[in-house]
């Protein structure tokens, strides 16, 4: 038990024994004012003055500590017995709300599993399709119709990871796995699945100083780097993409349209899409969400700097963070 704790019980005991507390003082007080007019009893008084704050205090000091115990054990175990009628409805009916309160977290859970089901399998599903569709797409003569199809098909795959991604939040830490990665290795896989972007859109890339180890979860921060090369291409017309490792942080830098310092505080926000996503229709919502929630988890630290014309630098620290275990 914390001091608030204690100065709840403290509070509510002296008022819960207020009567008795007034009546002693009020006997006192008779007493030393009979001690004060009748003086030649006034020793007699004073002792039994002292001889009732003595028995007082006894009787105070032991009934403090047996309703102190009470009340520990009500508030560490919720163990205790009411002691009037008034007590017993009480706690009935905080058992019947409690009763209310669990059956309404299991219905509301058991929703919940039912949607997380529905979405995992057709996430699946749509698989499927889109591995077709892949395969479709490779027979066509027309190149440049080709591309694009192979880019457009590119980002429904991405969305559809985003989906699944994002519900497997749920069970983050049942299959994560910790060891000493190298960043190089980790950016360029991510860089080569989306070397097609880079292609169509004529970005120049500039790798450099990735030589570096971090300890990490390779599948999660792959995921974080997807995101944010992601956004970067999409909102970077033109110019160049800049990715390298410095002091203990990684950082992604691009040319593109930057973000307006109203949207700056809300990027990491579920479903906040900004003045960007409302511009080019291209934004989820969950993107830097997903990326900030999975970055926390790892003990990384995830943040951006941003110029409206100039572009968006998105930095990784991987210093003074511990991993968050739930």
């Amino acid at each position: 038990m914390d001091m608030r704790d204690r100065f709840f019980f403290l509070k509510h005991y002296l008022y819960s024994r207020r009567f008795f507390l007034v009546m002693l003082f009020l006997l006192l007080g008779v007493i030393l004012f009979f001690a004060f007019v009748f003086y030649e009893s006034k020793n007699l008084l004073e002792y039994v003055a002292l001889v009732l704050c003595f028995l007082s205090a006894l009787f105070i000091s032991a009934d403090a500590w047996a309703d102190y115990k009470a009340y520990r054990s009500q508030l560490l175990y919720a163990a205790g017995n009411p002691q009037t009628a008034l007590e017993s409805l009480l706690k009935e009916k905080v058992a019947l709300l409690e009763l209310d309160r669990k059956n309404q977290v299991l219905l509301e859970q058991e929703k919940y599993n039912d949607l997380l089901d529905y979405y995992t399998l057709w996430a699946h599903q749509i698989k499927t399709p889109i591995a077709a569709s892949s395969l479709l797409i490779g027979d066509l003569k027309d190149q440049p119709a080709k591309k694009q199809l192979e880019q457009e098909l590119f980002k429904i795959e991405s969305y559809v990871n985003l989906v699944l991604q994002y519900l497997r939040l749920e069970s983050f830490h049942e299959d994560l796995v910790l060891k000493k990665e190298n960043v190089q290795d980790l950016v360029k896989e991510v860089v080569k699945k989306y070397a097609l972007f880079f292609i169509q859109q004529g970005l120049s890339l500039d790798l450099h100083d990735l030589e570096q180890s971090i300890v990490t979860d390779k599948k999660w921060f792959v995921v974080i780097l997807e995101q944010v090369l992601s956004n970067s291409l999409k909102y970077t017309k033109e110019g160049s993409i800049e990715i390298y490792f410095q002091e203990d942080t990684l950082y992604i830098k691009d040319t593109g349209l930057g973000i307006q310092d109203a949207d700056l505080l809300r990027v990491f926000e579920r479903g906040f899409s900004g003045y960007n996503g409302r511009l080019t229709h291209q934004s989820s919502g969950l993107g830097l969400y997903l990326s900030k929630k999975i970055a926390d988890a790892l003990g990384h630290q995830l943040t951006l700097e941003s110029q409206v014309g100039r572009g968006t630098t998105v930095k990784i620290s991987f210093s003074e963070k511990k991993l968050v275990f739930e």
